[in-house]
């Protein structure tokens, strides 16, 4: 089905706007503001793919070196005092990868295609945001939207993927007072399928509950949250029969300051049933760093650690896999994206530095060891699973190095941004990588520049 409706729809839109824009004078006190956003990276990926390891891969290429595309334009119009209408749109695209088809991105479960890569012409940050209560600090949003909160690992977009994890059709009633919030909200992430226009289509997976931030004072804060993930297609295979998905998550992330140490520490647990099984599962995470402010380059120290539960017995007919919220993966688990937060543990250390004011240099490591033998490692758990136990646990070991470099504007004016970044990842396979997959590292090299406008 053509977007082309869509996109005139939404280009009309922002033409019809534009003359509020002609003058720096106006602009300051327009109703309207609008955002470009383009994108260009260079990746290659050795010995390794989305869905698989080594140099034998259970689908797709071993190696590959691909470009990607993305653009975002879009913009907010301030109708009234209570209502704001925002329309944008997001077009992604990949150049030579040997990966880009439709048998490699195809989901049985969705069945759909699920294009990390390419999906042209998507409505992004399209909504209508109601405040007609705003002397009782309420705030309606309703439509396309990202939805974030805290670090990402609850709730997050996912924007160093091309097409991007989650973009949201929901509803979002948020409610706050100086520091403090509450959202509930509901809605349905959708699919990213390039040949298909994401409304006429299903969507994922339904989500809703609350988020909160209660700033206990100047150093700590809470962030409570209930979160419902559901899916009544019966597409959910478990060791009892295949059915229904739902996933009840309940938790806190905690942030503070313990003396010279800054923490920040989240906690899940789940329940619900997952096709015929029942669910029950946590994960958790914490992060103890410090900046020395006093030192050259005021270099940072962060040490992480990552858990989520894993399934001990494949045949009890209970799942105790963590699924995962709604979070971003992006930055959490190692910078190739071998792992999602299931049936893991992660040991990393992170130094930083900023030899200058726009030059900011990272090193990650890494060290990952499966929660739970007997479970699947999550780049590919079916294909990567030992029910036995007896391949081992530890999985590997990774190094990341980043150089981010952010470039004085073209034009000399604050709304402009670019940033280029480059980055190397090696990755050591384990005793259970060496069993279940291949004995030979794996390196991903990528390039980027990133051109960021408000107006």
């Amino acid at each position: 089905m053509t977007r082309w409706p869509y996109v005139l729809c939404a280009a009309f839109l922002l033409m019809a706007l534009s003359p509020l824009l002609s003058a720096s004078e106006a602009l300051a006190a327009s109703p309207f503001s609008g955002y470009i956003d383009l994108r260009y990276r260079y990746e290659y990926q050795h010995h390794f793919n989305l869905k698989s390891y080594g140099e034998q891969p259970v689908k797709g290429e071993s190696c590959d070196g691909f470009w990607l595309q993305r653009l975002r334009i879009g913009g907010r119009w301030q109708a009234s005092d209570w209502l704001t209408l925002a329309v944008g749109m997001q077009d992604s695209r990949v150049f030579d990868s040997d990966l880009n088809s439709e048998s490699y991105f195809y989901n049985k479960r969705v069945d759909h295609e699920k294009n990390a890569y390419e999906d042209q012409w998507e409505l992004y940050q399209t909504y209508l945001e109601l405040t007609p209560f705003r002397q009782h600090n309420l705030k309606l949003r309703i439509g396309r939207q990202s939805i974030s909160y805290g670090n990402n690992r609850i709730f997050g977009p996912g924007n160093w993927g091309n097409s991007g994890s989650y973009h949201w059709d929901a509803v979002k009633l948020s409610w706050h007072k100086g520091e403090h919030f509450v959202d509930l909200l509901w809605g349905a992430h959708i699919i990213h399928e390039p040949e298909q226009f994401s409304l006429h289509h299903r969507h994922e997976n339904y989500g809703g509950g609350f988020y909160s931030h209660v700033q206990l004072s100047h150093q700590w804060a809470i962030e409570p949250f209930y979160i419902i993930k559901y899916d009544d297609h019966g597409n959910f295979s478990g060791e009892s029969g295949t059915d229904d998905l739902t996933c009840h998550s309940l938790g806190s992330r905690v942030t503070g300051q313990l003396g010279p140490l800054t923490l920040d520490a989240t906690l899940v647990g789940q329940w619900g049933r997952y096709g015929n099984d029942d669910l029950r599962t946590w994960g958790g995470h914490i992060q103890l760093g410090h900046c020395f402010t006093a030192w050259p380059w005021q270099p940072t120290i962060n040490v992480d650690y990552s858990y989520a539960s894993g399934d001990r017995d494949p045949d009890d007919g209970t799942r105790q896999t963590f699924l995962g919220v709604f979070g971003s993966r992006d930055s959490m688990y190692g910078r190739i994206n071998l792992f999602s937060w299931s049936n893991l543990h992660d040991a990393q250390a992170t130094v930083s530095a900023t030899p200058r004011k726009r030059l900011k240099l990272t090193m990650e490591l890494h060290r990952f060891w499966l929660a739970a033998k007997q479970d699947g490692w999550s780049l590919n758990s079916s294909a990567y699973r030992d029910k036995t136990g007896h391949s081992g646990r530890h999985v590997g070991d990774e190094i990341d190095l980043f150089v981010q470099w952010r470039l004085p504007a073209l034009r000399q004016i604050d709304r402009e941004k670019i940033t280029v970044r480059v980055g190397y990842s090696r990755f050591w396979p384990g005793e259970f990588t060496k069993n279940v997959a291949d004995n030979v590292a794996a390196d991903w090299l990528f390039a980027q520049i990133q051109y960021n406008y408000r107006f």
